[in-house]
């Protein structure tokens, strides 16, 4: 009976861990996705991340190894989500342009875990359409033109910084800093109508 108990109870250890390394994972995926559209975005895991991986533990199999290993685990991560800290430094417009692209990348992200590889490759093929339609190429006119008005020349991909943002976004100089917010100020008007044009096509 007690060779019984300790082998339900490793199992019930492995598979938390194994859940919360899958939100780990996901966090890893969500962030990537939202800093490759110059977004910020923090994966670590909070307490609540750890607490809910490991309540599929039964009240029986909790012993001194699973007390151990919550906190370990609590030690790597943080009391409350990182990106609270990003948000209270953002205007309204840039909580807006952030959330969206957060819940499209959790999106994008669940719609490739529903089928590995396969997901994966329908997720590619739905962006390849929704970036060809006709409605997609006349917002990223509207984009350009917008962002032309401004003083600045763009590609049709509004993710897609001119080389000289990109050089002057680490730069230290009055005028490189000034180009870039002067540049930002400009995207986070002229960006939002093509996300909302390229977000109805892709998710309908």
């Amino acid at each position: 009976m007690g060779n019984a108990f300790a082998a339900t109870s490793t199992d019930s250890l492995a598979q938390a861990k194994q859940l919360l390394n899958t939100y780990r994972k996901t966090n890893l995926k969500v962030g990537a996705c939202v800093q490759g559209k110059s977004l910020s975005y923090d994966a670590t895991l909070t307490h609540d991340d750890v607490a809910d991986a490991f309540s599929i533990i039964p009240p029986e199999d909790f012993n001194g190894d699973v007390l151990a290993e919550i906190a370990v685990q609590n030690r790597k991560a943080v009391a409350e989500d990182p990106n609270n800290a990003l948000l209270a430094g953002m205007t309204d417009q840039e909580k807006e342009i952030w959330t969206q692209a957060v819940n499209d990348c959790s999106t994008q992200i669940d719609f490739e875990a529903s089928g590995g590889a396969e997901g994966r490759a329908k997720v590619e093929e739905a962006q390849r359409a929704a970036l060809a339609s006709p409605e997609v190429q006349a917002a990223s006119r509207v984009y350009v033109a917008c962002m032309s008005g401004a003083g600045f020349t763009v590609s049709l991909d509004p993710y897609v910084a001119p080389p000289g943002i990109a050089q002057g976004e680490h730069g230290t100089s009055e005028e490189e800093l000034a180009l870039v917010e002067r540049y930002n100020s400009a995207w986070q008007i002229c960006a939002p109508p093509w996300q909302q044009a390229f977000d109805q096509k892709l998710f309908g």
